[in-house]
């Protein structure tokens, strides 16, 4: 990959973009711009662009899913949400958070999504969302989101293992209620979720704590 467009997809992280192309007036990815046209270099490889962008993405929303196997996969939430959120990385996972939470980072990425299709000559092309479609998209992925542990019905959490799970989920998320997945579960859970831990840099648990953290959740799972 180019050093040019390794730069380009930097400062489009930044939003802070020079002007590539012309500008399109009256185009729907985003906000239009009133003005008379600009004359930009070449437009970069929108396939390439993607595809680092979504790269560079992989630390936040690590691209598991594919659209036929989220949840209620033919819904219009889901379709929604592989139209858009897709874009510019992997889809998330609905329960990689809580209901509570999927508010907050979809104003996030609604903030980011409009900053993106909003920029004079349109760097990376994306379509962005009505607030009716957002709203659809919100409520899909507060049905399908994880209970978190203030949700559902009240847990002792006394012990070794119920301070280490408090202390190593809430590093990302809420931490989930132990009801959540079966005992036989939990442990690929918290794997998975130390994996995450080490790709993103956050601090990881030792063996010991991940054993008692797996202790505690089979011991409160459903």
């Amino acid at each position: 990959m180019s050093t040019k467009l390794l730069f380009v997809v930097a400062l489009a992280g930044c939003g802070a973009w020079g002007a590539w192309g012309t500008l399109a007036q009256g185009s729907h990815l985003g906000v239009p711009h009133q003005g008379d046209a600009i004359e930009c270099g070449p437009a970069p490889n929108q396939a390439e662009l993607r595809g680092l962008l979504a790269e560079m993405m992989r630390a936040w929303v690590p691209p598991r899913r594919e659209p036929a196997v989220l949840p209620n996969a033919d819904s219009r939430g889901a379709k929604l949400m592989g139209a858009y959120c897709a874009q510019c990385h992997g889809l998330p996972d609905p329960g990689a958070y809580s209901a509570d939470e999927w508010p907050r980072v979809m104003e996030r990425m609604s903030l980011r999504i409009k900053a993106v299709g909003s920029r004079r000559c349109h760097v990376l092309q994306v379509a962005v969302p009505t607030d009716q479609e957002k709203g659809d998209i919100l409520a899909y992925l507060r049905q399908s989101a994880f209970q978190s542990l203030n949700a559902g019905p009240k847990v002792p959490l006394t012990g070794e293992g119920a301070a280490a799970y408090l202390n190593f989920c809430s590093q990302c998320h809420e931490p989930p209620h132990p009801r959540q997945h079966l005992p036989s579960e939990w442990s690929k859970v918290v794997d998975r979720m130390q994996d995450y831990a080490y790709f993103i840099g956050r601090r990881t648990i030792t063996d010991k704590e991940n054993a008692a953290i797996v202790e505690f959740l089979k011991s409160q799972a459903r």
